[in-house]
């Protein structure tokens, strides 16, 4: 072992499970460390230095005391402070500065019932969380150490994202520090509407790709605009991808197994697929983590390209849900050796999907619960479509919907036929012949 490195620590005593944490901590730090052939040094340390790792603990009890709060704040910023935050703490609430550290968060929000678990070493259900927490933080500080550090591959803005996708975002960071990339931010944004605007646009200079994984639910972040840290990231991060053109991608990921049924969130999902400005250089995925990975993988290394796709549709289904099977009578009553049948059911993106509204001559839309902000966005995707390069003339426009009482007036005179009827009874009486 050719190195050592100082770790520094500050926790109130009087929190005796904070202290039980810190016992275990360290020595499994020091483990981790080992591994890569590095001694670790620990001591508490009350006066100020640049020298070395400061690790801060807090949790819940500890943000109420004044005298150690107060102690902390100086060292916010210092280069080599890491935050570790134990529990969940309003910090708006207490006024705590936390977007000034760089915090590793040992719990998290489970997604599917916002229920909060604890990263922690006794926690069989747990363990493995904890373990991955620790050898982030064991390898971002070998990193900083070593030389290779020079030689990133480049610049990646992983936009920060709700508690609940803390997860999904903590495995991307890591995968893309793995492939040899700078990945930004590395703190929280702050809570000033003027200065996070500022933080972002100098994350964003430089980078090559940007990822804006959207949550479920739309989270205010600033409290007198009313919109959320994602969105803001979003139309900031889009005239940065408009001034350079060419020299970057953006990826807006909503992962494949989201339904989002957030107002407010829908129509700011809407409101990128729309904007032409927020289009440019963009790509809006709907899939899984891993499918998200194998993408951003061929854009960085030049394999990605828009492909040109030769099998598009004579017919296309669009449903407001993704149960395939319900479709199926309409998807074989349509297929014929005349006809090609396409469905949005396979996290297709929304480039693919305007695609094939535009190649298509006959469209099916398939609405089943009452969600008119989903109906309005399809019905003006179909006329959207049109404007495209070499789009087909409709044939037919269906409408299918379940219910009577679903309140499609709006949108009927649109559709050349309404049906009041579940798809699987449709009968599709179509025959395209080429003209």
């Amino acid at each position: 072992m050719d190195k050592k490195i100082n770790l520094y620590f500050r926790f109130r005593k009087e929190n005796k499970s904070v202290v039980s944490f810190t016992d275990s901590f360290f020595q499994d730090l020091s483990k981790c460390f080992s591994r890569f052939k590095v001694l670790v040094s620990l001591s508490e340390k009350q006066e100020l230095d640049s020298d070395g790792y400061n690790f801060i603990f807090l949790s819940k009890q500890d943000i109420d005391d004044n005298q150690f709060v107060n102690s902390i704040l100086p060292i916010a910023e210092l280069p080599n402070t890491l935050l570790i935050n134990l529990e969940q703490i309003k910090f708006v609430d207490k006024g705590f500065p936390i977007h000034k550290f760089k915090i590793y968060h040992f719990w998290d929000e489970i997604k599917e019932t916002a229920e909060l678990r604890l990263f922690r070493r006794a926690a069989a259900d747990n363990n493995a969380l904890y373990w991955e927490k620790i050898t982030d933080i064991a390898f971002e500080i070998v990193e900083k150490n070593s030389k290779a550090n020079d030689k990133k591959k480049g610049k990646i803005f992983l936009a920060q994202t709700d508690n609940s996708q803390s997860a999904d975002r903590d495995n991307l960071l890591r995968d893309l520090i793995e492939l040899g990339y700078e990945v930004l931010p590395n703190k929280l944004f702050s809570l000033d509407y003027n200065e996070c605007n500022q933080q972002v646009e100098q994350q964003l200079k430089d980078c090559i790709l940007i990822i804006h994984p959207i949550p479920l639910v739309y989270s205010k972040y600033f409290a007198d605009k009313g919109v959320s840290i994602v969105e803001q990231q979003s139309i900031l991060s889009s005239k940065y991808s408009a001034e350079k053109q060419n020299d970057v991608n953006r990826i807006i990921w909503i992962p494949s197994d989201f339904d989002i049924t957030d107002e407010e969130n829908q129509i700011f999902v809407e409101k990128i697929q729309r904007d032409q400005d927020q289009a440019k250089n963009t790509l809006v995925l709907k899939v899984t983590l891993e499918e998200l990975k194998k993408i951003y993988r061929k854009f960085l290394s030049g394999e990605y390209k828009h492909q040109v796709e030769n099998n598009l549709p004579d017919v296309y289904v669009v449903a407001d849900d993704d149960d395939e099977k319900r479709s199926e009578s309409i998807i074989k009553s349509a297929q014929t050796p005349e006809m090609a049948v396409k469905t949005n059911f396979k996290g297709i993106t929304y480039h693919q999907h305007l695609n094939y509204l535009a190649n298509s001559k006959v469209v099916v839309i398939n609405y089943t619960s009452e969600n008119e902000p989903w109906l309005t966005m399809k019905v003006n995707d179909i006329y959207k479509s049109k404007g495209m390069g070499d789009s087909k003339p409709f044939i037919k426009l269906i409408l299918v919907k379940e219910r009577k009482d679903l309140d499609t007036s709006a949108f009927e005179s649109r559709f050349s036929e309404v049906h009041v009827c579940s798809i699987e009874d449709l009968k599709l009486n179509v025959a395209l012949r080429n003209n």
